[in-house]
């Protein structure tokens, strides 16, 4: 019966942080997307959709800061930046 539970328990835990690392990486590449895009559109002189797009990279950005997990959501954050900037560029 315990074994169950202690199962059970590292089940749950294994899912919990599967689930968190997907979030953790589909956010950062959603940032970095939208900071590409707010770029973009600077030097298109879109100054005002520029701004906002650049707002909502940075609602997502600042939902890590405060975390323990900063780094790690850093990391990725620019792994995607500089991989779409390169494929933008050929």
């Amino acid at each position: 019966m315990i074994d169950n539970k202690i199962k059970y328990l590292l089940f749950s835990l294994f899912m919990l942080l599967m689930v968190s690392c997907n979030s953790m990486k589909s956010d950062a590449k959603k940032a970095a997307s939208l900071i590409n895009k707010s770029i973009e559109q600077t030097h298109e002189l879109k100054l005002d959709k520029a701004e906002k797009t650049y707002l909502k990279a940075q609602e997502i950005i600042n939902n890590y800061k405060e975390k323990d997990n900063a780094l790690e959501f850093y990391d990725l954050f620019v792994t995607f930046r500089d991989k779409e900037r390169k494929e933008i560029a050929k």
